[in-house]
C-alpha cells in the first residue's frame, strides 16, 4: 500500500468555479474535462462531473451576470429614450473580447446538450426581454410609436446577432452596427421624440 497516490478531492463550487473561469477566457469547446483538472490541479481521471451540465451552469453564471449589469445600467436612465439610448450603446459596441465567438460557439454545442440550451436560451430571452421592455415604456409614455414590441425586439436583436456571426470570421465586418440599428428603429419606433433619432444618440 506505501506510494499509493491520494486522489486529490474538490467539492462542486470549486467544480463549478473552474468551469466558470475556463469558459470566460477559452470559450466553451475548450471546458473539457482535461481542462477541468488541469485548473483544479488534479488528475483527469479523478474528476468526476457531468461535462455538459457544468459547461450549462457556467454558461448560465456568466450569462445572467452579463444581462444584469446591462440591465441595471439601462434602466439607471430615468427615460425610455435616455434607456434607448443606453442600450443601442452596448448593442453597437463589438466587445473588444472573444465573447461573440465563444457565444457562437455555445449555440452550435447546445444542439447536443440539452441544458446548454436551455442556459443558451435564458440569456436570448433575457435579451429580448430587456429590449422589449424599454420598447414598450416608451410607447406607454408617448415617445415611441406604438408598435409590436416583441417584433421589434426580434428585429433587433437578430440583426446584432447577425453582424456579430459575420464579424467573427471577418465578414463585411465593415458594417456601423449603429447606423444599421438606427435605421430599424427609426423605421419600426419613428420620431416620436420630436428629433431625428441619430440627433438622440449623439
Amino acid at each position: 500500500m506505501l506510494g499509493r497516490r491520494r486522489a486529490r478531492t474538490v467539492t462542486s463550487d470549486e467544480i463549478a468555479d473552474a468551469a466558470v473561469q475556463v469558459l470566460g477566457a477559452e470559450g466553451p469547446m475548450a471546458v473539457t474535462r482535461r481542462r477541468l483538472a488541469e485548473a483544479l490541479g488534479m488528475q483527469e481521471q479523478d474528476l468526476h462531473v457531468d461535462l455538459d451540465e457544468a459547461l450549462a451552469a457556467a454558461y448560465r453564471t456568466l450569462s445572467v451576470a452579463e444581462s444584469a449589469r446591462v440591465k441595471r445600467e439601462v434602466l439607471a436612465n430615468p427615460s425610455p429614450v435616455e434607456q434607448m439610448r443606453a442600450l443601442l450603446a452596448v448593442l453597437a459596441t463589438p466587445p473588444d473580447d472573444n465573447s461573440d465567438a465563444f457565444r457562437i460557439e455555445a449555440w452550435a454545442l447546445s444542439r447536443t446538450n440539452p441544458a446548454l440550451r436551455e442556459a443558451v436560451c435564458a440569456s436570448a430571452t433575457a435579451w429580448h426581454d430587456l429590449v422589449a421592455a424599454v420598447i414598450r415604456r416608451g410607447a406607454r409614455s408617448g415617445q415611441f410609436i406604438q408598435a409590436d414590441a416583441d417584433e421589434v425586439a426580434a428585429h433587433v436583436i437578430s440583426l446584432v446577432e447577425g453582424i456579430n456571426s459575420y464579424q467573427v470570421i471577418g465578414y463585411r465586418s465593415d458594417f456601423d452596427r449603429m447606423r444599421l440599428l438606427v435605421r430599424v428603429l427609426r423605421a419600426e419606433l419613428g420620431m416620436a421624440w420630436g428629433v431625428d433619432l441619430a440627433e438622440a444618440l449623439t
